[in-house]
């Protein structure tokens, strides 16, 4: 067929408060450009606050044949969002949804005739019901990269389209094709990343995978539903090749962040010599590495190399209590978790604890307990926590089987809609609300939850999007018109990104704006310690 224009939109809203490059959406553009079809990337929330603005200015600079949705997330799995845009009973989160189908409308007004078709994890959990919702008639359930192509080169031979694997599409009903075994191609993961997102590296890493899959069998979790149970690793070679080749295109590249389901399944020695490379290469005195863990398989070898090669770990801890952990059929115990701590400990190895309050089992005796051991293993310079409260309840996981067969109704929050695409709880032994004040009486200080959407933060990500395209001119008069504390913010990314594209000039002119205007600020003080930055970087400007 002839070669096709591709939009691929990126719709996860929460970017605009912790800044996750959109790596799902970048494997299948650099999947489908290796077959010779056109595939932009963008993102309809930047870089003006009305995405319908954005949108439109997208569809007119680049007409597409094909869109695709990157679904990441329905929400954000957290039940006690301050800031948060869903309200129920004794709940709030954040949905992202209802933004998606505007979206979605908006496609539909402005390309009718062209196919929209959905994907993505949070896709893939509930895909005929979140067709439904959007109202699509089309989508891809698990890895995207080979059945987007085929779709592409089979439309509208609907006889086609519908043998596609992993397809999800309307015939009637709403229906999913089963889904091939996933293996890696060698061209699949790019060595370059998409332009637009670059900032994303600066707040959560540059994002590499080693492996996909999951065999773990926790209660609640919708991993081995997205990724599935079989793990399928990529050629080693491969990874620390690419790593080398980063290395060599981007100096501001500093730190990588493992994106598999837990980087520590489904043993030690796969990771262990992929650690073992990254030293031997020399890639750890390049950058930093972050990954998500489980505390067992978890031993002092791999401490050490974890220590040696500059890693920081989030640690999967469900709860300090047995009995929970049991109950919800996770593969550890409390004393794995000590045991990882201490050696994290004895190998200063940064370490961020994950736990959820409020599954299944969880009653005010384990929940003293989990308590008691966050205090035992107090948090400090090297080791920190983090807690969702209540277990969100997904299509498909044992969990949502237990409330479908009655269980549980005492401790349900939320509505339970059609693929349980809408959020819904389990919490014990009481609501969201009350178990967080009675964790947080408990603890004698809460974790504070920084995820609003902040005008600020807004405003200079729009100003690190535009100048992450090059686009010069605007990114400059952005920024000039713009108030002080978002100038501040986005400041030195900017003066970077100016600097190294070779514009000098604008460099200095942002530098003398920023400089002027927190001399005119009444509350220059605040701004005391960047008036010393921006003087050395005019200084260096000559």
């Amino acid at each position: 067929m002839e070669k096709a224009k591709v939009l691929l939109l990126y719709t996860d809203m929460y970017y605009l408060i912790k800044q996750v490059y959109p790596f799902g959406l970048d494997l299948i553009a650099n999947y489908l450009r290796q077959y010779g079809h056109h595939v932009t990337v963008e993102y309809p929330f930047l870089p003006d606050p009305d995405p319908a603005t954005n949108l439109l200015n997208i569809l007119e600079a680049d007409r597409p044949e094909f869109v695709g949705l990157g679904i990441r997330n329905l929400d954000t799995c957290l039940s006690c969002e301050p800031y948060g845009d869903y309200v129920g009973n004794d709940f709030k989160t954040f949905y992202f949804l209802p933004e998606i189908k505007k979206i979605v409308d908006l496609l539909k007004k402005h390309l009718p005739g062209v196919p929209v078709i959905a994907g993505g994890g949070g896709f893939t959990i509930s895909p005929q019901a979140i067709l439904k919702y959007l109202g699509l008639e089309y989508g891809v359930a698990g890895e995207g990269e080979e059945s987007f192509r085929q779709f592409i080169e089979a439309f509208p031979d609907r006889e086609k389209v519908t043998l596609i694997s992993g397809l999800a599409y309307i015939d009637g009903d709403y229906r999913v094709n089963p889904r091939e075994t996933y293996c890696f191609t060698d061209g699949a993961l790019p060595d370059t990343r998409e332009e637009k997102f670059r900032f994303a590296f600066e707040t959560t890493g540059l994002p590499l995978q080693v492996k996909r899959g999951c065999n773990q069998k926790c209660g609640y979790c919708v991993e081995p539903i997205i990724e599935r149970g079989r793990i399928v690793f990529r050629e080693m070679d491969r990874v620390i090749e690419e790593m080398k080749v980063i290395s060599q295109l981007d100096d501001n590249i500093r730190e990588i962040f493992f994106v598999d389901t837990e980087f520590n399944l489904p043993d030690l020695t796969h990771c262990s010599q992929l650690i073992e490379g990254i030293i031997e290469e020399g890639l750890h005195e390049r950058f930093g590495f972050t990954s998500q863990f489980l505390p067992r398989p978890f031993d002092s070898y791999f401490a050490g190399l974890l220590a040696e090669a500059g890693f920081s770990i989030i640690l999967t801890c469900d709860s300090f209590s047995d009995k929970v952990l049991k109950r919800n059929h996770i593969s550890y115990s409390q004393r794995d978790i000590q045991n990882t701590l201490e050696l994290c400990e004895k190998n200063e190895i940064p370490c961020t604890l994950s736990m959820i309050f409020g599954l299944p089992g969880e009653t005010h005796e384990t929940v003293n307990h989990s308590i008691e051991q966050m205090k035992r293993y107090s948090p400090g310079f090297l080791r920190r926590y983090e807690y969702t409260v209540g277990g969100r309840i997904y299509q498909g996981t044992r969990l949502c089987r237990e409330v479908e067969k009655g269980e549980h109704a005492a401790h349900l929050y939320g509505i339970r809609s059609e693929g349980y695409i809408a959020p819904y709880y389990f919490c014990a032994p009481e609501s969201p609300f009350k178990l967080k004040q009675y964790i947080e009486k408990g603890l004698g200080y809460a974790i504070a939850y920084e995820n609003r959407y902040d005008e600020i933060t807004t405003r200079s990500l729009a100003i690190a999007y535009m100048a992450d395209q090059g686009r010069w001119k605007e990114v400059v008069w952005k920024f000039m018109e713009n108030d002080l504390p978002a100038c501040s913010r986005i400041y030195d990314y900017l003066f970077r990104k100016l600097t190294g594209a070779g514009r000098i000039d604008e460099a200095r002119v942002i530098s003398e704006n920023l400089l002027s205007a927190i001399q005119e600020d009444k509350k220059g003080d605040d701004y005391r310690d960047q008036v010393g930055l921006i003087r050395f970087y005019l200084s260096c400007l000559g």
